[in-house]
């Protein structure tokens, strides 16, 4: 009786692994797709909700315009709120920009002065607002290495300005001022400051960097530069 060489059968087992291993790879890749385009739709559509149910909780029904639309198609219209806001916000740039509009405008941040507790909140928010939107140094400009929470540890920080203020009485002018964010979360973080002599600055932009704590550690520039070189 002949006997069939072993190494010429196909047995299930050999195949199955590879199989499997496939359709695990097609599983995370499709998810490695999908998650970032979830999230940003997600981001979106929640921020377009939340400014709707805002502003269109404070106009009137008559203002409504989703009362009116939802007549015509029986449904209310996604990012009316929205519209609305933008077009508010432009037409009180508008009227803050000639002199009886700021005049108007004085005359109601005075009567918020004059409130106990809603002037600390509005003079807080105010100073904050004008500060990052009158500095004429760039946030998070530079991208650096700095030594926390210990000597021998780095981390990712960003060089956000120049000391000032009371801390420059008890520091030295050389001192910078440097965020340090945490991963995945970059929104949190510390305020160190540190003498830029003791800072590692990096060859990279605000972005990478972000995308460097986001990821931690497995986005990096020089995956960028790969793409760039492979497209």
């Amino acid at each position: 009786m002949t006997e069939i060489p072993s190494d010429t059968i196909d047995t299930p087992e050999k195949t199955k692994p590879g199989i499997l291993r496939s359709m695990r790879n097609s599983l995370i890749t499709g998810v490695i797709i999908a998650l970032p385009i979830g999230a940003t739709i997600w981001l979106i559509t929640s921020f377009v909700r939340f400014v709707d149910n805002l502003v269109l909780k404070i106009l009137p029904a008559e203002l409504n315009p989703n009362v009116f639309i939802k007549e015509y198609i029986g449904f209310d219209l996604p990012g009316t709120g929205l519209i609305i806001a933008i077009v508010a916000l432009f037409f009180l740039g508008v009227l803050a920009s000639n002199f009886i509009g700021n005049s108007v405008l004085k005359f109601g941040e005075n009567l918020l002065g004059r409130v106990p507790l809603v002037s600390n909140i509005y003079n807080g928010v105010k100073q904050i607002v004008s500060t990052v939107a009158q500095s004429e140094e760039r946030t998070f400009n530079e991208v650096c290495l700095i030594q926390y929470p210990r000597p021998g540890l780095w981390a990712v920080g960003f060089i956000t300005a120049k000391l000032r203020g009371a801390p420059l009485e008890h520091l030295s002018a050389d001192h910078v001022c440097v965020f340090v964010p945490t991963t995945p979360n970059p929104t949190s973080g510390f305020l160190l400051f540190s003498k830029r002599s003791d800072l590692k600055i990096l060859a990279m932009t605000p972005e990478e960097g972000a995308k460097l704590i986001i990821s931690g550690g497995l986005v990096s520039n020089e995956d960028e530069d790969a793409k760039l070189i492979s497209n």
